[in-house]
């Protein structure tokens, strides 16, 4: 029961990957007659909230500014929270992600967040989160931490993969806690 959870968090990522890159389209201006130089913005949008539902779960996310370039786009401050059909939240806080259109890829810098669900609440932590549509995968390659009531896990490089697995390359840790709050 503790792992279905624990996939449904690394699903949980990717749906937030999945989302950013829906964003980032929703957003998108047409930059095929561009003529500004790459690297420098052509729009900048800010205060962008978006609301959708997807199979049954409620998303919803803000990001402060969005700077669009030709093929890429920078967002700052960027909040998303997902309130599922069985009661679960879990929410998701980075100050800053890009993402490359011709690549269609994501990072997202300092992600941190929450999972809450009836039985289990943990937080997480990584450094640097990216992804790439064509892999499907989820890379923290700078270390990932998920710690709560029960214990904490601990990765240096952990990769994701689109049905949930983790697999943490590098060093990895797991330290569970004692129901009494003890630790093992």
């Amino acid at each position: 029961r503790k792992s279905k959870k624990l996939l449904f968090f690394f699903f949980f990522i990717a749906g937030v990957a999945f989302f950013a890159r829906g964003a980032v389209r929703d957003i998108a201006l047409g930059l095929s007659q561009s003529r500004i130089a790459g690297g420098i913005p052509d729009s900048v949008l800010e205060n962008i909230t978006l609301e959708r539902e997807i199979a049954g779960d409620l998303w919803k996310g803000n990001v402060k500014k969005v700077e669009r370039g030709k093929g890429w786009a920078d967002l700052f401050s960027i909040s998303v929270e997902v309130k599922r059909r069985n009661g679960q939240v879990l929410t998701l806080v980075a100050p800053s992600g890009r993402y490359l259109d011709g690549k269609m890829q994501a990072e997202v810098s300092s992600p941190t967040g929450t999972f809450k669900g009836e039985e289990m609440a943990f937080t997480y932590a990584a450094p640097l989160a990216s992804w790439s549509q064509k892999t499907g995968t989820i890379v923290f390659p700078r270390g990932f931490i998920a710690s709560g009531d029960r214990g904490e896990f601990r990765g240096s490089l952990v990769e994701m993969f689109q049905d949930g697995i983790l697999e943490a390359r590098k060093g990895a840790s797991i330290r569970w806690h004692e129901q009494g709050g003890g630790r093992e």
